[in-house]
Formats: C-alpha cells, sequence, structure tokens
C-alpha cells in the first residue's frame, strides 16, 4: 500500500522515515486512510508507538514523515536468532502497553500483526501502521472501510491470518478484537508457528473461528500459556477485557519467570513392569508443578497499572508529587542525572504543563515540594540548592552547597533540609541534615572512600533511617539504609551487584524502592524493610528512573523511555552519520584516519558505561566486532593502531587493565587489577599511564606493556587523567577541583581551571576529555561540558599551551575565552589530528511520566 524512504530532517538533524501511498492507489478512499492514520498516531505519544512528526501531500500524494527505526519488523528479529519466551514477552509487553494506551484514547488499532511492529536493533519494540485504525466504537461492517482479507461474500478490514472471529465475521469489533491478534502475534514469536492454519484462505478463517489453536511447545511457561489461550478465546466475553489486563499478567509473568515451571509434555503410557519409585517421583514432580503455580498466582509485587501523565516528544525526568498528591513537578531534559533542562509543573490529572524556570543552568533532579506544597526545590550546578514557587516567580538559591535535598519533618517547630554536601577534598560527598539557614547541622552518612559520593537521599516516614544513592569513580553503587541518627554507615539494600539512582519509601514505611540497573537496564524494585528479598517490580525493553510517591500509597510517579546515541562526522563533506545501532559513544580516529573505533553500551554493566568495541571503515562504512568476550568502560589506541589498552570489569566487580592486539593474533594480556581503574592511555615510549587504585584514593600510575615495572608517578590523588601531550612529559590531569598540566621530567603543575573537574555526563562516554592534545602537537582541544562545546587552541611549537594566569581561570569555557580558542559549537567533538574533521555523538532521548498503581 505504501512506499518508504529514508531521509534526513536538517532541521533537527536525524533521520526520519517518510511514506507515501503507492503510485497508482492514491484514490480518495486510500487518502482517506492515509490521513486516519496521522490523525490516529500523532494522537498517541508512546515509547512503543511509532511516532509521526508531519503529515502532508506532495503532487497529489499524501505521505508521513515518522521517526526512523533501524532495525526491522517483529517477524525480522525473530528469525534473526534463536529467541527465549522470555526475550519475546519482555519485548512485546510494552507493546500491549502501548496498544492498551490506544485503547484508553478510544482507538482500535485494527491490523496488530508482526509486519507492524518495528524494532530497533537495540531491541525496542514499536507499534506502528495505524493505516486501519478506527475510533470506538464504530462497527467495522460498512463496506467503505473494507480493504483487506475476504470472509462470508464481503470485504472486511485487517490482516486475514491476524482477524478475530468477529472480525472475519464482519461483526461490529471493539478493544477485544485488537487483543485476538495481539494473542496470535505473541503466540507465533513464542511458538515459531501460527496457531490457526491452513493450505487456503478457507482452511484458516475457518480454523480462526471454530478450531482449538495448536498446542504450544512443551518448553513455554503453563502461565504464558494460559494468558495466550485467553486472548484467543472464540467469544469475546471469554477474552480479557482490555489490553491492560494483558499487560498486567505478562509482567506478573517476566516479574515471576524464575520459579515458574515449563508446560509439562504429556506422559506416556507406562508399562506396567515400571517401579513404582518412578511413579512416586513423577507424582512428586506434579505436586511441585501445583505449588510453582500458585505461588505464580500470589505474586509479589501485585498487579501494576500504568497511566501517562506527560505527553512530551522529547524528555520528562526527575518526576515528584505534591504533599496533596494533585501537582506533578519534573525536570524537561534528557538527563536523568544532571544536564541541561528547565522546572515544569502541571496539575493532575489532565492540567496543562507550565513551564517555571528559564534560566538555561543544568540541574539535577529530584525535584521536591516544599511541606506546604509552595515551593519546588531543584539543586543547580554548583551542587546548590534552589527553589521556585510552583505559581510562577523568580527561582532563589536558597542554600549552597546542598544538592539533592529534600524538605524533612520540623525539629521543635523549625523547618529542616536532607541535603548532599561536598567535603572540599575532591569528589567526597556524604549526607548531612540541619535548618533551612545552615544552623545545627549535622552528618548523617559519610562513605569512607575518598572519590565516594552520596547523590540523594530518602527519609523514612518513622524518620529513624534513610535511603542514600551513592557512587564512586566507576559509576552508581548499589543503594545503602542508614540510621538518620548517623550512629552507622548502615548496609546495601536492593538489587546487588547494580547501579542505584533513586530510592523512595512506600508511604507505610514497610517497603523500600528503587529504580536500579541489575543487568537489564533500570527498573523499578522494592524490598520489605529492613531486610526483605528485593523483588522487581517493572521490567520491559524501556526503563524506568526516579520515583516518587502519591501520598495513599496506591501509585508511584517515574520516567519511563531511553536514549539512544549515534556517532557522526563532520568533515570537509559536511555531516554524516556513522553508527545507527543502540547507543554507541567514545568514537576514536586510527592514526591513518581510514577507520574509527567505539564503544556500543550494553546495558549488562554495573557501571556509568560499558560497551562492546566496535570498528567502522569510514569509506565503506563496514564494521565488525572487536575483542568480543570484553565489556570495556574505557580504551585508548596506540601511536600505530596495532593495538589497544581498555577498562573492564571482572564479575566481583573490580576494574582490571587490559592490552590487546586488534589483529587478536596474540592473547590479551591483564596488567593490573584495582577496585578503580577508570582512564588509561599510551604513553609515547611505549608504557601505559592509568588512574586507579584500591577501595580509596586514585593514584597515577605507569606499567610497561608487559606488566612489569608498575610505578606510582604521583604521590598524591588524581582522579583522572585525561591526555599526553606527543612530547610525552606534559600531561592533562585532573584532582580535587582543578584540571592542571603536570611535567613529569620537573614535577611542576600549570593550574588551568579551578572548578571545572568532571567526568562528562551521565553517560559520560558521549563527552570528550576535558584537555587533549592533536598527535602532531599543533592543537589542544578542550571541551566544556557545561555548553558542550569545544575549543580547538592554536599552539607554537614547543609549547602544550599558551601562557594562562598564575591561578588558571574558573571554568573551561573562561580558558577558551582568555586564549582566543575556536569554538566548535554545540558538540561533543572527539577531533582528528585534523581539527577540521571531528567524530561526535547525538543523543535522543524520549521519555515521558507514568503513573503506575499498585494494587
Amino acid at each position: 500500500m505504501g512506499e518508504v524512504f529514508l531521509a534526513r530532517d536538517t532541521r533537527l538533524e536525524r533521520h526520519v522515515a517518510i511514506k507515501f501511498i503507492s503510485t497508482g492507489l492514491a484514490d480518495d478512499s486510500a487518502t482517506r486512510r492515509f490521513q486516519q492514520e496521522a490523525r490516529m498516531a500523532s494522537a498517541l505519544n508512546h515509547p512503543h508507538i511509532l511516532t509521526v512528526h508531519d503529515a502532508g501531500e506532495i503532487d497529489g500524494r499524501p505521505y508521513l514523515v515518522t521517526e526512523f527505526v533501524d532495525g526491522g519488523t517483529l517477524r525480522a528479529w525473530a528469525r534473526a536468532t534463536r529467541r527465549t519466551w522470555s526475550e519475546a514477552v519482555e519485548l512485546l509487553v510494552g507493546v500491549a502497553d502501548g496498544l492498551a494506551v490506544a485503547h484508553q484514547a478510544g482507538i482500535l488499532h485494527r491490523d496488530v500483526k508482526p509486519e507492524n511492529v518495528l524494532v530497533t536493533a537495540s531491541g525496542y519494540a514499536k507499534l506502528a501502521d495505524f493505516g486501519l485504525a478506527k475510533l470506538q466504537p464504530e462497527a467495522t461492517s460498512n463496506a467503505e472501510t473494507h480493504t483487506l482479507g475476504y470472509a462470508s461474500g464481503g470485504l472486511v478490514v485487517g490482516t486475514l491470518a491476524y482477524m478475530s472471529p468477529e472480525q472475519v465475521s464482519g461483526k461490529p469489533i471493539d478493544a477485544r478484537s485488537d487483543v485476538f491478534a495481539f494473542g496470535l502475534m505473541l503466540y507465533e514469536i513464542v511458538a515459531g508457528r501460527r496457531p490457526f492454519e491452513g493450505t487456503s484462505d478457507i482452511e484458516i478463517l475457518h480454523a480462526i473461528c471454530y478450531n482449538e489453536p495448536a498446542a504450544l511447545p512443551d518448553d513455554i511457561p503453563a502461565p504464558l500459556g494460559q494468558v495466550i489461550a485467553k486472548t484467543l478465546e472464540k467469544d469475546p466475553a471469554d477474552r480479557y477485557e482490555s489490553m491492560r489486563d494483558v499487560v498486567v499478567d505478562l509482567r506478573r509473568i517476566l516479574r515471576q519467570s524464575g520459579a515458574i515451571e515449563p508446560i509439562v509434555p504429556s506422559a506416556p503410557a507406562w508399562p506396567r513392569w515400571v517401579p513404582l519409585a518412578l511413579i512416586a517421583t513423577a507424582a512428586a514432580a506434579i505436586v511441585a508443578g501445583v505449588f510453582a503455580l500458585r505461588s505464580f498466582r500470589s505474586p509479589a509485587p501485585t498487579a501494576l497499572t500504568y497511566t501517562q501523565l506527560t505527553n512530551f516528544a522529547d524528555s520528562a525526568v526527575a518526576p515528584s508529587l505534591s504533599p496533596d498528591g494533585r501537582m506533578l513537578a519534573f525536570i524537561r531534559g534528557e538527563n536523568t542525572f544532571i544536564g541541561a533542562g528547565e522546572v515544569w509543573a502541571k496539575m493532575l490529572p489532565d492540567g496543562e504543563p507550565v513551564q517555571l524556570t528559564r534560566d538555561g543552568r543544568p540541574k539535577m533532579g529530584p525535584t521536591m515540594f516544599s511541606a506546604d506544597g509552595s515551593r519546588i526545590g531543584y539543586t543547580a550546578v554548583g551542587n546548590d540548592a534552589w527553589t521556585v514557587p510552583v505559581l510562577g516567580g523568580e527561582p532563589n538559591r536558597f542554600i549552597g552547597n546542598a544538592g539533592g535535598f529534600s524538605w524533612t519533618p520540623p525539629a521543635n517547630g523549625t523547618r529542616q533540609l536532607l541535603f548532599s554536601k561536598a567535603m572540599g577534598n575532591g569528589i567526597h560527598m556524604g549526607l548531612f541534615t540541619s535548618t533551612e539557614s545552615r544552623a545545627n547541622e549535622r552528618r548523617v552518612y559519610l562513605p569512607a572512600d575518598v572519590n565516594g559520593m552520596a547523590h540523594r537521599s530518602s527519609l523514612s516516614p518513622d524518620q529513624r533511617s534513610v535511603l542514600a544513592v551513592e557512587m564512586d569513580l566507576g559509576g552508581w553503587l548499589p543503594c545503602r539504609l542508614v540510621p538518620f541518627d548517623g550512629s552507622s554507615i548502615g548496609q546495601p539494600v536492593g538489587p546487588s551487584p547494580a547501579q542505584c539512582t533513586d530510592a523512595a519509601w512506600s508511604p507505610d514505611g514497610r517497603w523500600m524502592y528503587f529504580s536500579a540497573n541489575a543487568g537489564s537496564g533500570f527498573h523499578i524494585w522494592r524490598q520489605r524493610f529492613p531486610d526483605g528479598r528485593p523483588e522487581q517490580v517493572t521490567s520491559g525493553p524501556s526503563e524506568e528512573q526516579g520515583i516518587a510517591f502519591a501520598p495513599d500509597g496506591g501509585s508511584f510517579v517515574t520516567s519511563v523511555g531511553e536514549s539512544q546515541s549515534t556517532i557522526w562526522i563532520h568533515d570537509a563533506r559536511g555531516e554524516r552519520q556513522v553508527t545507527s545501532l543502540g547507543y554507541a559513544f567514545l568514537p576514536t580516529f586510527s592514526p591513518d584516519g581510514r577507520r574509527m573505533c567505539y564503544l556500543q553500551r550494553s546495558k549488562a554493566n554495573r557501571r556509568f558505561v560499558s560497551g562492546e568495541l566496535w570498528a567502522t571503515d569510514i569509506a565503506s562504512g563496514a564494521r565488525e566486532r572487536l575483542l568480543g568476550d570484553f565489556l570495556m568502560e574505557h580504551y585508548s589506541l596506540s601511536a600505530d593502531g596495532s593495538h589497544i589498552v581498555f577498562v573492564s570489569i571482572n564479575d566481583a566487580g573490580r576494574s582490571e587493565l587490559w592490552l590487546a592486539a586488534l589483529d587478536a593474533r596474540t592473547a590479551p594480556v591483564r596488567l593490573a587489577s584495582f577496585d578503580n581503574v577508570v582512564r588509561a592511555l599510551f604513553h609515547p615510549d611505549g608504557h601505559v599511564l592509568f588512574v586507579g587504585g584500591e577501595r580509596g584514593a586514585p593514584f597515577l600510575y605507569r606499567i610497561a606493556q608487559d606488566g612489569s615495572g608498575l610505578q606510582k608517578l604521583l604521590p598524591t590523588p588524581v582522579t583522572f587523567i585525561f591526555g599526553v601531550a606527543p612530547d610525552g612529559d606534559a600531561l592533562s590531569l585532573w584532582a580535587g577541583d582543578r584540571v592542571f598540566i603536570h611535567r613529569l621530567s620537573t614535577g611542576t603543575s600549570t593550574v588551568v581551571c579551578t572548578h571545572c573537574g568532571t567526568a562528562g555526563e551521565e553517560n559520560r562516554g558521549v563527552t570528550p576529555p576535558l584537555l587533549s592534545w592533536s598527535a602532531d602537537g599543533r592543537f589542544a582541544y578542550l571541551h566544556s561540558a557545561v555548553r558542550r562545546e569545544t575549543y580547538v587552541v592554536a599552539l607554537q611549537p614547543g609549547r602544550v599551551m599558551p601562557p594562562l594566569p598564575a591561578a588558571g581561570a574558573p571554568s573551561v569555557a573562561e580558558v577558551a575565552d582568555l586564549l582566543g580558542a575556536r569554538v566548535i559549537p554545540n558538540q561533543r567533538a572527539f577531533p582528528s589530528a585534523d581539527p577540521a574533521v571531528y567524530a561526535f555523538a547525538r543523543v535522543t532521548t524520549h521519555r515521558n511520566i507514568y503513573r503506575i498503581t499498585v494494587q
């Protein structure tokens, strides 16, 4: 019915798909359907529904502009490799949720099938093609809309093999017809065949109306078989009442997948001579299966329902609810930790979102309401606490060095705060409490690691315990439960090992909730206070971050969606895209400029970023995966491009430093293993320089390529190494708040900037080094993570930096201004030897706030 073209949106710098009606089919009926698809799809905003950006007409041919999905159809996904039933359910539960949202908006899809589900290369499914969609409760039996499939002497809407019995018969349909089609699709993906088959259209139609579905394979769990069977009931009255009910049961199955038994195959007829012991064993297995099924029917946690609260085409993060639960506050921005964004608020359920700040300052969540609901608090760059009135007005910086703060119940009638405070020695941060005027300040929790940071916290309803969210140089750690009186360092809670980024209490104090990545992306977990077993609450390919409970405890709000990062090259021909799969980061040009290496993120990690190493030929676009046994956090190429040094995390959570030949002719060699190895670079003399150490302060080390001669180069701790100058003598380092250039020959240092040290953004692999040099020594490159700009500084022969003030400058941007550096604006640029040729990451994020009801 249509032709689809890949195109580039030059205004927003993104790839899109443009769909036209096929030549010769653009009659009035097809045109109406096309316009209907635009209206229906654009009325829906859901991470698992294909986004329609625009619609129009050229030379009499209508067109739709949609987001570009790079991975093919669900059918292609299923055929690409053998999939487990849990992988299929995890992928399709998001589609089911999108379909449920469409139904809640009064829209029936009417053509659910594998070809109408698109899957991104990173494994994220989106429901597409609303060309046959119809608003409920209109019937579908009038001839004007009949387009596909022949049945009962008339044309009916849909694709024959995926029609419901009532659809086949030309009867009026409702949401339960889409439920049937979804069940057909789910059956096919997990079983590898359709439930109703035949050698002709008539036989297939007869099977749909009268035959029972073919038996599922034996390895499909019984609870999943029961869900599929209920979706495929002939009588709509016996089916699921809504797609929302299907979503609830599928999510329950995923949560309980570890305890679910496969469907037990039919037992053979036993010969009479079989020993009685075998029969007893079989009976015991049946009893065990009954108990497993009973445990599935009494799941924990209980059923969930999702309600979308924001409807942005970009991203909303860091949600919170007012004390009465009637107002939602959030940051409209792409970073769930810290980044560019503004504070917004809306009345629930259907109020119009209102922007409250317009200051352009990078912000950190969570947002937080004051006890009287009149102010919204947030953290701005510099770890300062700010508030803005909910009714509008100027933001107010009301306390410094108090990030991730929240108001706590008054003590002796005085308002109290719980906040994160920088200790003044580098990045060390602890949790403190005080009044709003900073009086009566006392420590609640301080990480023992001097590079440990307690960023966010949540006080229990009884005011005795605090959930702390913390990280070190390597990334987020499991959350921690500590006493509010500061009497001990407490204990880790929630899933472990895991990255835990947010925590909250149920209002009754019985449950601790977490947003954590335990290996399958960020999802919501919970654990019964104080020492219950962690349970996963949400699942699926989309991720959930941030959590705030409604006052009645019946629901919480969270930000749902995901980010993708593509690598682009800028050269004399302009800009062109190099990668289109998943989340790519940390691009590096080979010394000859012909290839580019980069990492592609894997969700199965416990650190900020972790990915597989890929290389692409810049001219042809051919790509290959290298060193597939490793997930890397950081890497560096040797001067001749033959070897790579990289940081990888072992199963025990220790950072290991490895050296490998890119042609794989020799086995990789482990050079060192520490708690924290965060960066490694080749020195021009062939040694490897790296920053790492045991739990506590990291130091700068040098080591030979054979693993010998480990030497500490500086007596004081170093946070990061950014670059090595071509002369091999000058290093750019970060320690404390300063970035400085250190000379190995003299042991002297020159301060570049005084309040500028940063590891980068939330997913720091998209942020270039703060200070590095071109291979020929002609240029120095500076990067401002705040402004997201890269600067090119031309160097005189023999210099590694033009003269600077003795004390340096406050920020990278001010250094660039002082030196008259050339700006590469709005780019996270990873330059080659030629500053006119560089790679950069383009990050796209789609997240919205949802209310999730716990029944």
